[in-house]
Order: structure tokens, then sequence, then C-alpha cells
């Protein structure tokens, strides 16, 4: 069994460095536009928290009539395209029947959601299926509220 671990994508571009002062010149900081606000402690900005980095790990299980995909961690704007892109390589393998194991996943955003059904339509296109087994309570009620229900083989945890 394979495993792919897919980090969060960072930016395509690293931001320019802040450029120097010329040689014999302070930078002064800003005057506050708003002084009356600045006063206090409440004048101290929020702590910034960054974002922890998604991650979705797909273990990719050999089959004879059906190939499972094992998702473990979040599906996301930031990890589907690259699930897209191990599922489409899948399909035109030949594979005809998937099956996402879902136990371990804990997230699916619309990205994701987006990404499923388009697995799914092009399955359908070559006679193939798409079946998501093992959605947590939560994500099954999401994908009722989609009405995606009717469109996935499912199967609850």
């Amino acid at each position: 069994m394979g495993s792919v671990t897919l980090p969060d994508a960072g930016p395509a571009i690293a931001p320019p460095p802040a450029p120097e002062p010329a040689a014999g010149l302070l930078r002064e900081p800003a005057p506050a536009v708003f002084p009356e606000r600045v006063s206090g402690p409440a004048a101290e900005p929020p702590l910034a928290v960054p974002p922890a980095d998604p991650v979705l790990e797909l273990l990719v299980g050999p089959g004879t009539d059906r190939t499972v995909v094992t998702l473990v961690g979040d599906l996301t704007m930031s990890t589907a395209c690259i699930l897209g892109r191990v599922l489409s390589d899948l399909v035109d393998q030949g594979h005809r029947f998937l099956v996402l194991d879902a136990r371990a996943l804990g997230s699916c955003d619309g990205a994701g959601w987006t990404l499923l059904l388009g697995i799914r339509w092009r399955l359908a296109t070559v006679s193939g299926r798409l079946r998501i087994t093992g959605l947590a309570p939560r994500l099954m009620s999401s994908c009722v509220r989609l009405e995606l229900a009717e469109v996935f083989e499912l199967d609850e945890a």
C-alpha cells in the first residue's frame, strides 16, 4: 500500500524582502492615525496564530475488483487538486470502481465535495462507480444538506 502526504500549498512566489534604509538614515515609525484609540491595554494587537497546515494522507490499496483509497486528514481547497490528480490517474489506468475510505477524514470543504462530484461524473462516463465509506455523522449530514447523499454511494461510519 503506497502513501502520499500532501502538505498545504504555500505561496507560489516568496514575498520580496523589505528594502533596507539608506546609509545614515533611520526609519522612524509612522505616527498613529488615531492616537486616542491606541492608548491603554486594548490597543495591543490581537495575537495572530498561524493556521495549522492542512494535510491529507492518501493510502492507495491494490484491489482485484475495486481500488480502495484511504483519506486521512482534511480534504480542502489546498489538498483537493492533489487528490484529484491521484484519482484521475487511477481512472486513466483503468480502475473503474473506486472506494474512498473516509473514516479518518477530518473535514471536507466545498472544493472537496466539488472534486468528488467531478470524479464521480468522470467514472460514470466510463461505466465506473465511486463509493464513499465511513463518513463521520457530521460529514454525512453535510452530504445530506448539500443533497449529495443520492449522488454518491455512501456508507456511514
